[in-house]
């Protein structure tokens, strides 16, 4: 799937669950999606998890990731779902009695890996849906985006202002 398709199909399931304001509710998508969500303590290097088993699919995050960083990890773990990647046994999956457990490891941050790529532009676009960005934008009345316009746009969104940045680049905006 070609990364346009991909930010698409986030954008239209935030239209399916009739998100229309700013922050996109994903903890309430992932639950219409059937995914259960669980905050735990995992290991140093892991945000997340795609847990599937004998009692459905769980979303798995690190309790002690802020806020923000959480909501785009199970934004990153919907798109896993929603975009049926399967993972060969190895670097991220195992099975651990029963269940398939799908991770994220040190290779998904390098930006090397199609589908972790995948992931992290579908989670964006869910996130911060291009045509949320371009109402709150048109609300800032500035002609050029500066910084503060970009926290308060992050700050708006409950993202990062690292991803807003990145997702605002994309958009032409920046």
């Amino acid at each position: 799937m070609n990364l346009k398709s991909v930010r698409s199909a986030a954008e239209t399931l935030v239209r399916r669950h009739a998100q229309d304001h700013c922050p996109i509710d994903v903890e309430a998508i992932a639950t219409a999606l059937g995914l259960k969500i669980v905050e735990t303590e995992l290991p140093e290097e892991v945000s997340g998890l795609l847990v599937s088993g004998p009692n459905g699919e769980f979303i798995v995050v690190q309790e002690s990731d802020y806020p923000n960083r959480k909501r785009f990890t199970i934004g990153h773990e919907i798109a896993h779902h929603f975009l049926r990647h399967q993972f060969a046994p190895g670097e991220h999956v195992h099975v651990d009695r029963g269940h398939l457990v799908t991770q994220r490891g040190p290779r998904s941050s390098t930006g090397l890996d199609p589908k972790e790529i995948e992931a992290n532009q579908f989670a964006a676009a869910l996130l911060m849906p291009s045509r949320l960005v371009q109402r709150e934008v048109s609300k800032l009345g500035a002609t050029h985006l500066l910084d503060y316009h970009v926290s308060s746009l992050a700050e708006t969104f409950q993202v990062s202002e690292q991803s807003m940045t990145i997702r605002l680049t994309s958009l032409g905006y920046l």
